[in-house]
């Protein structure tokens, strides 16, 4: 084709077409190089995914490899082996919860069914290896089940005092209290709420776990939690949480209002009711974005309670919230 500078051999046709393709040339070049920067852009963050994706599958094949050596350990190896592999998970979910800023969300929630899975798999090895005996009788003496007590509740009491103590974020020893967090200080974080008593605590973000100890007449709201919520000897309370997973121990008269995507899961507990999760505020969709919970997968009714055996009857320990007993709006 002549150069457009020949404009005397040069037909309208002619002109038209070169100015085109020159046009599309440069268009080409645009897009060209638009592309190449977005591919710059996104490379940290696609070996980002690389990396965690490499890890996680091998902590996975690991984990399933030592829960299939569980039929090969004595009795007294089993308690330390399944607590290993109960803080490998912990870990795991920890790795899961802080890579959620750049992961996709198919991949979160793949990674989430791949752990839950393997925590329900370690229950199910727990309950078949060291099972609880449904029935014993009791020494008249008592001297030797009152020691085994005791030091029972040193034990839990000096482990609920370690996991306050780790916590990133922690409300203590309050009375009459109304506080609350923001997503800046606990997004992506433990949480740790102990000893209240008659008080308000509402945390508006995504932590990465909370761990309650020992609270009485208090409200608890939480936004999505991307882990566990662990709940300890708490009385005549209400709690409206979401999360992955959810452990209720040693509480009585208390209502939940959960999103839980796997199940609850209530021990040494009763007259306790649940409800579906019911609390919102302006972040909260941002929030479970960045948890990585999946709002329509909410499994608020489906409880196991370890204290019942009883397959074909229903726990008494627990119940659905009536209808009329339920707050349909809390203040945010």
């Amino acid at each position: 084709m002549a150069d457009l500078g020949d404009d005397a051999n040069m037909s309208l046709e002619d002109r038209h077409a070169f100015m085109t393709e020159r046009l599309q040339q440069r268009n080409d070049i645009r897009k060209s190089e638009i592309q190449r920067k977005k591919e710059d852009k996104e490379a940290p963050k696609r070996e980002k995914c690389e990396h965690f994706h490499e890890n996680l599958n091998r902590e996975i094949e690991e984990i399933e490899t030592e829960l299939a050596l569980s039929s090969s350990k004595t009795k007294e190896e089993l308690i330390d082996h399944f607590d290993g592999i109960t803080v490998r998970l912990q870990k795991s979910q920890k790795f899961l919860s802080e890579s959620t800023l750049f992961l996709p969300s198919y991949d979160i929630s793949r990674a989430n069914d791949s752990l839950t899975k393997l925590q329900n798999i370690l229950q199910e090895k727990r309950s078949e290896f060291l099972p609880k005996k449904k029935f014993a009788f009791k020494s008249r003496k008592g001297t030797d089940d009152g020691k085994d007590k005791k030091s029972k509740k040193v034990e839990s009491g000096e482990m609920d005092l370690r996991t306050v103590d780790l916590a990133d974020c922690k409300v203590i020893n309050e009375i009459n209290k109304k506080l609350s967090m923001q997503p800046e200080e606990i997004n992506q974080k433990d949480v740790a709420l102990a000893e209240l008593k008659s008080c308000v605590v509402k945390l508006y973000g995504a932590p990465s776990a909370i761990h309650i100890n020992k609270l009485e007449d208090c409200q608890i709201f939480c936004g999505p939690v991307s882990g566990s919520i662990f709940i300890r000897e708490c009385a005549n309370c209400v709690f409206v949480l979401s999360c992955q997973q959810l452990r209720i121990h040693t509480t009585k008269f208390t209502n939940f209002y959960i999103h839980v995507t796997s199940k609850a899961i209530i021990e040494d507990t009763s007259e306790v009711k649940f409800a579906p999760y019911n609390w919102n505020y302006p972040l909260i969709e941002e929030h479970y974005k960045l948890s990585g919970l999946e709002k329509k997968r909410n499994n608020w009714s489906d409880v196991d309670d370890f204290n019942w055996l009883a397959a074909d009857e229903h726990s008494p320990n627990w119940s659905i919230l009536d209808l009329k007993e339920r707050i349909l709006m809390w203040d945010v």
